[in-house]
C-alpha cells in the first residue's frame, strides 16, 4: 500500500516542477518547489522518487513543504488510495487542495471518467459518511 502512495506523491511533486512552476516570485507560493529544485534536482520524477528524496531530506524541508507532504499522505489513506491516479489525472494542479473532502468532491464531480475501482471507493466513502453520527445523540 505504501508504494502507490509514493507514486501519487511523486506525480504531485512532478506537477510542481514539470512545467507547472511559474517563473518569478510565484514559485514560493507552492510548497516544496524550492526543496525539489535544490534537494532533489538530480532525481528523475516518477515512481515516487521525488517524494522519497523529500523524505530523505525531511529535516531540511520548510514547514509548508513538510505539511504538504503530510496532507497528501493523509488525503489518500485507506480505500481512497485506489483513486490516486484518477485524482492526479482529473483533479491535480499545483494549487489543488489536499483537504480530503475537497479531493473527494473533485473525484465525485468527475465520477463518470474515474476508474471503476475509484467509483466503488467513492460509494463506500459516501456510505461510511452516512453511517457516522453527525452530532450528540438525543
Amino acid at each position: 500500500m505504501r508504494r502507490p502512495r509514493l507514486m501519487l506523491l511523486g506525480a504531485v511533486a512532478f506537477g510542481l516542477v514539470g512545467g507547472a512552476v511559474p517563473s518569478g516570485g510565484h514559485a514560493q507560493e507552492m510548497p516544496c518547489t524550492t526543496e525539489i529544485r535544490t534537494l532533489c534536482a538530480d532525481v528523475q520524477p516518477g515512481g515516487g522518487r521525488i517524494l522519497q528524496c523529500l523524505k530523505n531530506n525531511e529535516a531540511k524541508l520548510s514547514m509548508a513543504c513538510a505539511q504538504r507532504v503530510h496532507d497528501l499522505q493523509e488525503a489518500v489513506r485507506g480505500p481512497l488510495g485506489v483513486c490516486r491516479d484518477d485524482w492526479v489525472t482529473h483533479c491535480y494542479h499545483p494549487y489543488a487542495s489536499t483537504a480530503r473532502q475537497e479531493m473527494i468532491q473533485c473525484l465525485q464531480a468527475n465520477q463518470t471518467v474515474v476508474s471503476a475501482a475509484c467509483q466503488k471507493a467513492l460509494k463506500e466513502e459516501g456510505a461510511t459518511r452516512r453511517r457516522q453520527p453527525r452530532g450528540p445523540m438525543p
